[in-house]
């Protein structure tokens, strides 16, 4: 982990218009910034409407980029009079500000790109060789075709990189600002279903507490109720999500059960932990009871958004039950979750109610006993042919990827933080 340091996001905003993408980028990023105890000062213009609403909690807000009337510059020899004098503002509140708050890290979004921003550009140009010791990351939102005579990294200083959110462009980024791919660093941009589907806090913390439900490969949520476990077939699907991670997939099981208010109860969740540590899964990493988050909080229950938010999160389904008479999580999960459905092919009515869509296996019922000839070849079968239809759902994989890739952990450990690191040494080299 990367130390905690004092981050400047400089932009230009007058207010964070939802309609606006670089907004929501901006947002995300504080939002991580925060997350992982970083200090986040964000500039904005200093006539930015309504600062009494700004949306992040904890973030400092400083509205101090100067005003200006704003003209698309295509070259730097076109710069006004009173431009001049805007570059000067930006250099003197750059320079001043990130002495007073010792900033170490100053992120750009497009000040080295939009022509209706060179003045700022050029500001932080001019204020650089007087902040020896910020490290500078200069974000660039589209691909630079129409070189100008101002995108020359190289006369921002050896602490400046360009940012860009693909690898593929990296080179022709590059070019474009007269340097090396050694001044060009790849940071996809974060879209994480956090902020993007506005999960509850309490969904949020319990992500915090159990990061495999938006980490891992398989992920499957079965709501129950404690004293159902035994009729939900929990078991079999703890062997089949266990089977799933012995072909090397990470997976992370979810029952989010009610009713774990006795002891007699909470002794029956104990053994199911058991169950699931002999198959090979481990407890409260990829298998949780939800009645474990926030005890005794939630023993009685999730809330019905909490729920729906886990669901979106997942991509599997296992109903392995034997008894129902409709079975409303079906519906529910395939409704949020956007998951391949499995089915219990001994209770008929499950492919009424699934509208004979999905996977069918049996896994016996009030009305049709099953009992397999070897059941742990069985669970391993069925195991192999779920994961194998997973991969031939293109829509399904695509979800799996966008919310491993994107999410702020992910990116943060592997794309912010090593950069952060690596900064240290540029302007010694």
């Amino acid at each position: 982990m990367t130390e905690k340091a004092r981050i400047a996001i400089l932009t230009n905003f007058m207010e964070f218009n939802p309609g606006y993408s670089l907004t929501g980028i901006v947002l995300d990023q504080m939002r991580m910034l925060i997350q992982y105890g970083h200090e986040v000062h964000l500039f904005v213009n200093s006539k930015y409407y309504k600062p009494d609403e700004f949306p992040i909690e904890g973030v400092h807000f400083h509205p101090l980029i100067p005003f200006a009337h704003l003209k698309d510059y295509r070259s730097e020899s076109e710069l006004t009079e009173d431009h001049h004098k805007i570059v000067q503002e930006t250099k003197m509140v750059i320079v001043n500000q990130f002495k007073k708050l010792e900033i170490d890290i100053a992120f750009t979004h497009d000040f080295v790109f939009q022509g209706w921003f060179m003045p700022y550009g050029l500001g932080v140009r001019q204020a650089s060789p007087h902040l020896p010791d910020v490290r500078w990351l200069h974000w660039i939102h589209s691909v630079p075709t129409v070189m100008t005579d101002w995108w020359q990294i190289k006369r921002y200083g050896s602490n400046h990189k360009i940012v860009f959110p693909n690898a593929t462009d990296r080179l022709l980024v590059a070019e474009q600002y007269r340097g090396t791919i050694e001044d060009v660093r790849t940071i996809h941009h974060i879209k994480d279903m956090r902020s993007w589907m506005e999960f509850d806090s309490e969904t949020c913390d319990f992500i915090n507490q159990y990061p495999a439900v938006m980490q891992a490969d398989v992920v499957k949520i079965y709501p129950a109720s404690v004293d159902r476990l035994s009729a939900k077939k929990i078991r079999s699907v703890i062997n089949i999500m266990a089977e799933i991670k012995k072909q090397g997939k990470s997976v992370c099981f979810v029952v989010a059960n009610q009713w774990a208010t006795t002891n007699t109860h909470k002794e029956s969740v104990k053994n199911y932990y058991n169950v699931g540590a002999t198959a090979g899964l481990v407890p409260g990493k990829d298998f949780i009871f939800t009645s474990d988050f926030k005890p005794p909080k939630y023993e009685v229950g999730i809330p019905a958004r909490m729920v729906r938010e886990l669901f979106s999160l997942s991509n599997l389904f296992i109903f392995a039950t034997r008894e129902e008479s409709f079975g409303l999580v079906l519906p529910e999960a395939a409704l949020a979750g956007g998951v391949l459905t499995v089915c219990n092919k001994s209770l008929g009515m499950l492919k009424e109610v699934a509208g004979n869509n999905g996977l069918f296996f049996d896994f016996g019922s009030f009305q049709h006993d099953f009992n397999a000839l070897n059941e742990e070849q069985y669970h391993k079968d069925l195991a192999f042919i779920i994961t194998g239809r997973m991969k031939e759902n293109e829509s399904l994989m695509a979800k799996t990827f966008m919310r491993k890739t994107y999410n702020w952990d992910r990116l943060y450990r592997e794309e912010y933080a090593p950069v952060f690191a690596e900064s240290k040494l540029w302007n010694k080299k």
